[in-house]
């Protein structure tokens, strides 16, 4: 079988100059491309599994005004093979002139620290972009930093493929119970936040990073916590709420009115003259203990772990089929007393696996595929026989090897089928 779509470059219209493959998804490829006027753009290359989501995507987006914090969408259209393809605004160059790299906030807490108050404000912007599409009846779906963008130094929300789509997004910066289209955007910016100011990816959450400023944990933790909580009722309502609680804790330590200064020295003195008044009555007592940094550590390690805990013993509360299924063909469930993740085993593969995010990503396909090769032996004889090797895997649900032409990908059961009876290739490629 070839291999030759992953590499090959299309044939572009005629107004268009290609320069570079700049980014490749499930969804398609992405090509740094010049117009007749020299501007750079940026062209996609939509998947034919995706051509259908993203049309009316495209038709959504291109209805309501332009926003500062939006990347525009110029021009749509079908290339000669009739895939179809449409232009948009060019993330910056973070690299080199022989070697583009899209300026993205992924990219750059990769590869520098950000100062909290800048954090703020870009995550504000964001959202000033999400609740633009809310007010007009829209949400992005797939916000995460890989799609928070800047143009000349400004951030803005990108690629609108997933828009309004009921199902879409990234592990871990999608809710498992979403109330909402603006839900699901208010707990990914939340996540977003968490992630670029502790370090951590978002299965991590709500872990505190290894060292961390104290006042900038007291600015943003209360943000993420709300934002993310696992009970939909307790999280943002819109995405103004969210910009206020960003934009409150980007001036906290902001005091406008000098008053201020004079009613706090006032309340000072007054209690220091009780303190010491009390003291001419009162014996000497030994104060009250401090606790060091190691000791507020462990602390928040068992916070974080009772928080994780709660949050595994919920989704198992509300999905007692699945967790009955995975018992039936040989998952052990287990929680770590120590990070309290759960924890999930299979001895006949010999995985373990400690992510919770697992459970929300692929745990269905996992178990799906586990009791199809328990209930049919002989077609899993028959196929490995022909030299198609697969698995049961906790990221993707099932990989698959193919050792007469090295093809290799990752799917679901049915991607298995598809491609054992009819040569299709599985849902998406996949390397070591």
């Amino acid at each position: 079988m070839s291999l030759s779509h992953l590499t090959d470059l299309p044939e572009i219209p005629e107004n268009l100059r290609l320069h570079c493959r700049i980014g490749s998804g499930a969804a398609g490829h992405c090509f740094l491309v010049t117009d007749i006027t020299g501007k750079a753009l940026a062209l996609k290359v939509v998947s034919a599994d995706w051509t259908a989501r993203e049309s009316e995507s495209l038709r959504a987006f291109r209805k309501i005004p332009a926003h500062h914090a939006l990347a525009q969408i110029y021009g749509a259209g079908r290339l000669p093979d009739g895939r179809l393809y449409y232009t948009m605004e060019l993330a910056d160059n973070a690299g080199s002139d022989e070697l583009y790299q899209a300026d993205t906030l992924a990219y750059r807490l990769k590869n520098r620290s950000m100062p909290l108050q800048e954090l703020l404000r870009i995550i504000s912007v964001a959202a000033s972009g999400a609740e633009f599409l809310h007010r007009h009846g829209l949400f992005h779906g797939d916000i995460k930093p890989e799609n928070i963008i800047f143009v000349n130094g400004e951030p803005k929300l990108a690629d609108f493929g997933t828009l309004s789509a009921e199902r879409s997004g990234t592990a871990g910066f999608v809710p498992e119970n979403p109330a909402s289209g603006a839900d699901r955007d208010c707990y990914a910016l939340g996540m977003t936040l968490y992630c670029a100011w502790s370090g951590l990816d978002a299965a991590s959450f709500p872990v505190l990073p290894a060292t961390f400023d104290r006042n900038e944990r007291m600015a943003v933790r209360k943000i993420y916590l709300r934002a993310c909580h696992s009970a939909a009722p307790r999280r943002f309502a819109t995405a103004a709420d969210l910009i206020n609680a960003l934009e409150k804790a980007r001036t906290s330590r902001r005091i406008t009115f000098p008053w201020k200064l004079l009613k706090i020295g006032a309340l000072l003195l007054v209690l220091l003259l009780v303190v010491n008044f009390a003291m001419l009555f009162v014996p000497f007592a030994k104060p009250l203990p401090v606790p060091d940094e190691a000791t507020f550590a462990e602390r928040e390690r068992r916070y974080s772990a009772r928080q994780r805990r709660r949050q595994a013993e919920d989704w198992m509360r509300k999905h007692p089929q699945e967790i009955q299924k995975g018992k039936e063909c040989g998952l052990v469930f287990t929680f770590d007393p120590e990070s309290g993740k759960l924890e999930i085993r299979d001895s006949e593969f010999g995985i373990r696996c400690g992510d919770d995010s697992w459970l929300t990503r692929s745990y269905e396909r996992y178990v799906e595929i586990k009791h199809w090769m328990r209930e049919h032996p002989d077609e899993v004889k028959k196929i490995r026989a022909f030299g198609i090797s697969f698995a049961p895997d906790p990221e993707f649900g099932m990989q698959l090897r193919d050792s007469r032409n090295g093809y290799q990908a990752v799917g679901d059961l049915k991607s298995l089928l598809d491609y054992w009876k009819n040569g299709r290739p599985a849902i998406r490629p996949w390397t070591d």
